[in-house]
């Protein structure tokens, strides 16, 4: 019986929703904070310098590594990409097929930095209450071109 909740609390800590923080430090990571979603933590990790590969996501929970490096991008963060051989913590060796390695440099991070300290804002409106408009740091709403999909 003691065999099953072990392996109950075992496939609990490594659900592909939540990162596992013990691998995160023996790997040399920041902990993730408490909810913190994998796309905010990977983007985290690295405005903060760090580089991350796949086999090294895979170690900490982490097994879409390429999905959320896509919706980076579209959403206009820069970083780099390679594709290179890297050590893998599960096996303790290099493995011979390349992953994907993501990184920023420090241009790439004081760019998007930058752009974010200058997004656009809008005013929100209070048409019902009959006040002026306030300013607020939302972005602009998309203009439709009212064409049906």
């Amino acid at each position: 019986m003691k065999n099953d909740n072990l392996s109950i609390n075992h496939a609990i800590q490594l659900k592909p929703c939540c990162i596992n923080s013990a691998n995160c430090l023996e790997l040399g990571l920041p902990v993730p904070t408490k909810y913190e979603k994998q796309i905010n933590y990977v983007l985290r990790l690295l405005l903060t310098g760090y580089l991350v590969n796949t086999r090294m996501a895979r170690y900490i929970g982490i097994y879409n590594l390429h999905s959320i490096l896509s919706k980076l991008k579209k959403r206009g963060v820069p970083f780099t990409i390679d594709h290179v051989k890297v050590y893998c913590p599960l096996v303790k060796e290099v493995i011979s097929n390349p992953v994907d390695k993501a990184y920023m440099s420090f241009k790439q991070v004081s760019l998007y930095k930058e752009k974010a300290n200058t997004a656009p804002t809008v005013k929100a409106s209070n048409s019902n209450t009959g006040v002026k408009s306030v300013q607020t740091d939302h972005q602009p709403k998309k203009e439709s071109n009212n064409e049906p999909f």
